[in-house]
């Protein structure tokens, strides 16, 4: 069995749970695309892909392309959208990966009809329509002339119309609905000429538990699947399990003398004889980045601000250990003193923020069913 030194541990039972609750709310047609983007928040692709498929996810999420062949070379073929409009260059690598495109204009939905005619496929696209987020997407006046031209376009099958919230988690509520205003003109213009995509989607996480109205024939849900809520206005409707640890093992145990310089540049000196241990595992792995929960609940500024004043720890047989001196690359030093019993191959979990926790690191699947 091989012992990692720092690994990302992945309860992969608590991912199809929080899939089950996020159903909970849903009636019987309405679709759940859980997205993996981002390395599956920090999860890996693969095994969270199969285990939201499993638990009756309809759809997969990924922004680049290079994140759908994870998913696709894992032999994962459910119904797969591409957030970030492709570059026509890159049409024939999508269409061979029988991915779901977005589309924000006339001019890249014929690229694909074009490249899709002569390789003999019809290729399925989503309009997003720009409701205020103001980044991707067509203006709602836009889009029933585009819908129409795209329609008479030989290869291609419009096969979801979206769009996405800017402030679903924020302080205004009014902000949100405006939007989804907007999005509703759009759906009710096709409700009344009988042109009706099978998927209308709007809801991401926030909005899912915020806002019911816009839950429509699907919903996109992210960091809820993976064990957190997105914003202090969000409603706790569902109980969610955790996910996702950061994980390393002692590597080093030893005794300082009072006076001892600790780390990089010395910032931390010994009070006291100190017994130190050393965790192979620093800020390239993503160690002294906040976790995206209590970022979520109020401002970064106002986060890190109050983060500054307080002394950072680490678990050790669950209780706090404080961390002592500068957190390198890929060392951390630790004070323990105080606990009773210490030795190398003990392990720590870390907080980190999970997106920006480093990739390359083991992910290890924990599954009890």
């Amino acid at each position: 069995m091989k012992v990692h030194d720092a690994w990302v541990e992945v309860n992969v039972k608590a991912l199809r749970y929080n899939l089950l609750q996020v159903k909970t709310l849903l009636g019987p047609n309405v679709k759940v695309m859980a997205v993996v983007k981002g390395n599956g928040f920090g999860h890996g692709y693969a095994v969270p892909a199969r285990a939201f498929v499993g638990a009756g996810a309809e759809y997969l999420g990924v922004t680049r392309l290079e994140e759908a062949a994870h998913i696709r070379s894992a032999d994962i073929q459910v119904r797969t959208l591409l957030f970030a409009p492709i570059q026509p260059e890159s049409a024939d690598e999508a269409l061979a990966m029988n991915l779901d495109l977005t589309v924000d204009s006339i001019r890249l939905a014929e690229v694909i009809s074009n490249v899709a005619s002569r390789r003999g496929l019809q290729a399925r696209v989503h309009i997003k329509i720009d409701t205020g987020m103001s980044r991707l997407g067509m203006p709602p006046e836009e889009f029933e002339a585009a819908f129409a031209a795209m329609s008479r376009m030989p290869s291609i099958t419009v096969a979801g119309v979206y769009t996405h919230f800017a402030e679903a988690g924020g302080a205004d509520p009014a902000i949100t609905r405006k939007q989804n205003e907007r999005f509703h003109t759009v759906v009710q213009k096709l409700r009344l000429h009988e042109q009706y995509p099978p998927i209308m989607h709007a809801a991401n996480s926030a909005a899912y538990l915020r806002f019911p109205e816009t839950r429509y024939n699907m919903v996109r849900i992210g960091t809820l699947l993976y064990g957190q809520y997105p914003g202090g206005e969000v409603p706790r409707k569902l109980t969610l399990e955790d996910t996702w640890r950061l994980k390393a093992r002692i590597c080093t145990v030893k005794k300082l003398p009072a006076g001892s310089r600790v780390g990089y540049g010395g910032e931390f000196v010994t009070k006291r004889p100190t017994r130190m241990a050393i965790v192979p595992i620093g800020y390239a792995d993503g160690f002294t980045m906040a976790a995206e929960g209590p970022i979520y609940r109020q401002s970064p500024l106002k986060f890190l601000a109050k983060r500054q004043k307080r002394q950072l720890t680490v678990d050790l047989h669950g209780r706090p250990v404080p961390v002592i001196g500068r957190v390198s690359m890929q060392m951390t030093a630790l004070d323990v003193t105080d606990c009773l019993e210490v030795s190398v191959g003990d392990v720590v979990t870390l907080p980190a923020m999970r997106l920006a926790t480093n990739p390359d690191l083991p992910r290890v699947y924990i599954d009890n069913e």
